[in-house]
């Protein structure tokens, strides 16, 4: 009785489950043993209840499959195409299993769906595509097949779903065995491959000679070689190219010279060479190793976003004073322009007749040795009404002989003290009573005779303070390759376009070189020097950038006057902040020393000088200090919120006042060794420390 009983409850089981498939484990469970626990003393009941439980799950069944058929294709209209078409299907789809059914049986209710009479296709790099879209086709019929199938076992079936039946067996099969023939083809293919192979390398073994011949002709790895394994003197012979025919012309009889060698020039010159190499290839050979990486595009630094940081201080501090009482100015050496020579590389755009012909000087090669002019470009930058610093304002050019000139902080100097007597310069520079501007912001790009923590550097700026009675100087730089950042470069492109198709005269008075480029003639090469200057500030003088005029003018060497190492260091403790990347002139409030204040300067900003930028990040806690500003999310904010935060920031940091560098990365290992231990003022060199100190001992004697 147990037993009958047992049986009883699995069938029960059975078709409970089957009726109940979209609840949970557990759940069903639970209602399974409830329902259980009602019926299970009643053999009569438990029938039934098997029965409604029966007919409940193929009724069920015939519903979903009836949906199953709407969702697909009208089989009513079966074709070819109909069968074989299916874009969802995948090799996925396709059982390993091997089910055969017979025509013959199809009308029986107990017979299998028959399913591709696969093997795992091999996964390889080289996929076949054959076979698959042969596989993903079968996938479709079987797919159709099952679907009449069930509607043949639920007793839905009609006469023109047996014939589609007919109809899609008979495809399969013929799709089997097409699929077999491919893989036995693929496969003998591969054993032929293979036996080739063995022979080839039997002969190369038994005639060395012929191998050689072979393993050139072919390869034993996957994929193209590369163009140094197939060239591998590329470079040489495209070296030899340039040098001997790339530039001057064919036969030196006029002063010209082909436009340029070009990438067409060259491959067709490569192929009587005996080299076929393909366009794009050549291309991209000529590019410089990870031309087209992150590192190629961009370069950083570690102390990219302090350098940053402190500049942004200055600029905050330039819209709080706005234009009237803050002269901006940006500078910057342009690159070095070559006399005798197209002075840029690149032509502009020109518009002419097929018939002419381009000319150049029949030499590309430099006249002599320093035969340069070196441009020092200044860019003042007018503070808008909204109180932003922006872009544009007049600029000024000095232009200076690379041979018998240097580019020194005095250069510098003197074309300040003459850029704010021009007048194109007046509204940039002075104020109301004809005077430079009681606060003046210099941006630099960091170079040896313009950084801000050198002493040459910080002579000259105090000369720039006390000559012209400021209240405060800043001089600030980029981290090193950001200099892009710098304002002045914006105006560069536009001197650049100036120069298409300009080439300086180089002996206006005459040659003062001899044949081998050597100078015979030292006041005859100034005079020919000075000429070309002169030409090229004309040229720039006629420029127009953003409305604002640019004044050019080239600059004797004779008149520059440099700049007195001695530096009162008593009098920079009281009025300079010398950091890594910033250098701070401000007026003191002793009159005796200093006079008066010519601005508010003191009563907005008591605290003189610009704070050191702090890096912080946003927690749950609130703002938290970081020691390495490389973190996401960090931000220094401007200097109004610095100013807000700084009674938080010596909390954290345990400290009344922290060194300007002290979140400089690439500085934080030498910052003790640069502070002085009996003032605790920090300094941007060890020389420069060293000279400090000199302070105490004058006051210990």
């Amino acid at each position: 009785m147990s037993s009958n009983k047992s049986k009883s409850y699995i069938v029960f089981r059975d078709a409970f489950l089957n009726c109940h498939k979209n609840l949970s484990k557990e759940n069903v469970y639970k209602l399974l043993n409830v329902e259980w626990s009602k019926i299970k003393k009643d053999d009569e009941l438990i029938q039934q209840h098997i029965e409604i439980y029966s007919t409940k799950q193929k009724l069920n069944l015939a519903e979903n499959t009836l949906l199953l058929w709407t969702n697909n294709s009208n089989i009513n209209s079966c074709t070819q195409s109909d069968v074989v078409t299916l874009d969802d299907c995948t090799l996925s789809s396709i059982t390993t299993t091997t089910n055969t059914i017979s025509t013959a049986n199809t009308t029986t209710t107990t017979n299998t769906i028959p399913t591709a009479n696969t093997t795992t296709i091999t996964s390889s790099n080289h996929p076949c595509t054959a076979q698959e879209k042969l596989c993903n086709d079968l996938a479709g019929v079987n797919e159709r097949v099952t679907t009449l199938m069930q509607l043949k076992q639920i007793g839905l079936q009609t006469t023109e779903n047996e014939k589609q039946l007919k109809i899609l067996l008979k495809q399969q099969k013929s799709m089997l065995y097409q699929l077999k023939r491919l893989r036995n083809s693929a496969a003998a293919a591969k054993r032929l491959r293979a036996k080739k192979k063995h022979k080839l390398q039997a002969i190369a073994e038994s005639h060395p000679e012929v191998g050689l011949v072979l393993k050139t002709s072919f390869r034993q790895d996957k994929g193209r070689p590369s163009i140094d394994d197939t060239c591998p003197d590329l470079l040489v012979t495209i070296e030899e190219i340039a040098m001997l025919g790339g530039a001057v012309d064919d036969r030196r009889r006029t002063e010209t010279v082909r436009s340029c060698l070009t990438l067409d020039d060259l491959r067709e010159t490569l192929k009587m060479k005996g080299y076929d190499i393909k366009r794009s290839t050549l291309y991209y050979r000529l590019l410089p190793r990870r031309a087209l990486s992150i590192d190629g595009k961009n370069i950083f630094h570690e102390d990219g976003h302090f350098a940053a940081a402190a500049i942004r201080f200055a600029k905050d501090l330039a819209t709080l004073f706005g234009n009237d009482c803050v002269f901006f100015l940006s500078q910057d050496d342009k690159c070095k322009v070559p006399i005798g020579l197209p002075a840029a590389k690149k032509q502009a755009p020109l518009l002419m007749h097929l018939d002419y012909v381009i000319k150049l000087p029949d030499h590309d090669f430099v006249i002599a040795s320093r035969h340069q002019l070196t441009p020092s470009v200044y860019a003042a930058c007018l503070i808008n009404n909204a109180g932003d610093v922006g872009y544009s304002g007049p600029t000024y050019i000095a232009i200076r002989s690379a041979k018998h000139d240097k580019s020194v902080s005095a250069n510098h100097r003197d074309d300040f003290n003459h850029l704010v007597k021009l007048k194109e310069f007046n509204t940039a520079a002075l104020d109301s009573s004809n005077t430079v501007k009681s606060i003046v912001i210099i941006t630099v790009d960091g170079g040896p005779d313009e950084n801000p923590r050198f002493p040459k550097t910080l002579a000259s700026s105090i000369d720039i303070f006390k000559t012209h009675n400021l209240d405060a100087l800043f001089v600030l730089t980029h981290a090193p390759g950001q200099s892009a950042f710098n304002a002045v470069e914006r105006r560069m492109a536009p001197l650049s376009h100036d120069l298409s198709g300009l080439i300086l005269p180089h002996d206006n008075f005459g040659t003062h070189l001899d044949a081998s480029g050597n100078t015979i003639d030292f006041e005859l090469e100034k005079k020919n020097f000075e000429k070309a200057g002169e030409v090229l500030a004309e040229v720039w003088s006629n420029t127009v950038i953003d409305s604002h005029p640019v004044v050019a003018s080239y600059v004797n060497s004779s008149f520059t006057s440099q700049v007195s190492s001695n530096i009162d260091e008593s009098w920079c403790d009281r009025h300079v902040l010398q950091s890594q990347y910033t250098l701070q002139i401000v007026r003191c409030d002793s009159q005796d020393c200093c006079g008066k204040w010519r601005s508010n300067f003191f009563q907005v900003f008591p605290q003189r000088f610009l704070p050191s930028p702090v890096p912080f990040v946003r927690g749950s806690s609130g703002l938290v200090i970081i020691t390495n500003d490389s973190e996401q999310d960090q931000f220094y904010g401007s200097l109004f919120q610095r100013l807000q935060l700084n009674k938080l920031i010596h909390k954290q940091l345990n400290s009344s006042s922290i060194p300007f560098d002290y979140f400089c990365t690439s500085v934080k290992q030498s910052i003790s060794k640069r502070t002085c231990e009996i003032c605790n003022k920090y300094f941007p060199s060890m020389e420069r420390r060293k000279n400090h100190c000199k302070i105490h001992k004058e006051f210990v004697l």
